[in-house]
């Protein structure tokens, strides 16, 4: 069997079924949890490493690139607002339910390996933890470059393809960085090296398409609340939740295509 057939194989083998979707769920539950509280403790990270200056004119530089639909701009400018307001003391309590994210991606994760597992919930959470302490660098990243690119996006023409371009390799290398602290510290087991850069690496590629593609939807036209009777914290909810589902979903399928990559390094170098 050819290697590429055999990788093929080993992702599509799943423990102890095959239902991504239920997983996947579970994991978007944790993150509508979670996920806020994580950028809130981010935020105030960058706001205590830069100053609450820098990062209010970067990310009004950053919103002013994004599509002003749906809300997302005041939305995003409450999330800042509120995140560098916080003293020290709530950035430590966020990190409570923040760490929740961590469980629920390792209870994904379980699914998608044969490694076995205990105090799941736990291993998560600390592993949650180290993720965080990154993530605060990861922002500052992003953020500094949104005075760049913010305007790239509003001029149109070759000048938001530029835009597109920078913000894709960016946003890459920025969540690439991110997911090999997922993958190697809330994931179960041992991931080898190589075969987590490249899962990483290959998995945040897919996601940062994945994002561009959501700057994308926020332009469109329609409300989210049209097919909730015109409920609008309903259709933002549902929406916002339908595109962490759907990341969630290509997440595990990185994830699974990096333990079974590592599966055959390892089965490769006992043979040599």
């Amino acid at each position: 069997m050819s290697r590429l057939r055999q990788f093929a194989s080993g992702v599509r083998t799943t423990f102890p079924g095959s239902d991504l979707a239920l997983w996947a769920a579970g994991a978007t539950y944790f993150g509508v949890i979670g996920l806020v509280p994580l950028a809130l403790a981010a935020l105030w990270a960058v706001g205590a490493l830069a100053g609450h200056d820098t990062v209010t004119a970067a990310m009004s530089a950053a919103i002013d690139g994004l599509p002003g639909g749906h809300g997302t701009p005041e939305a995003l400018r409450t999330l800042t607002r509120v995140a560098l307001s916080m003293s020290w003391v709530q950035a430590l309590v966020v990190l409570f339910p923040a760490s929740l994210y961590g469980e629920g991606l390792r209870r994904a994760f379980v699914q998608m390996s044969a490694e076995p597992d205990s105090l799941t919930g736990w291993r998560g959470r600390a592993g949650l933890l180290g993720v965080a302490a990154v993530a605060p660098f990861l922002v500052l990243v992003v953020l500094l470059s949104a005075p760049y690119v913010g305007p790239l996006y509003t001029a149109g023409g070759w000048s938001l393809v530029w835009g597109v371009f920078v913000a894709f390799h960016i946003v890459w290398v920025t969540v690439s960085t991110a997911l090999l602290g997922v993958f190697g510290l809330i994931g179960p087991g041992r991931i080898g090296w190589r075969a987590l850069a490249i899962g990483a690496f290959a998995t945040g590629s897919i996601l940062s398409g994945f994002l561009q593609g959501f700057v994308l939807f926020l332009a469109i036209p329609i409300p989210w609340s049209a097919p909730f009777g015109g409920l609008p914290i309903v259709g933002a909810v549902t929406a916002l939740a339908l595109w962490l589902y759907i990341m969630h979903i290509l997440v595990l399928c990185g994830f699974r295509a990096t333990v079974v990559l590592d599966q055959m390094n390892r089965a490769s170098h006992r043979e040599s």
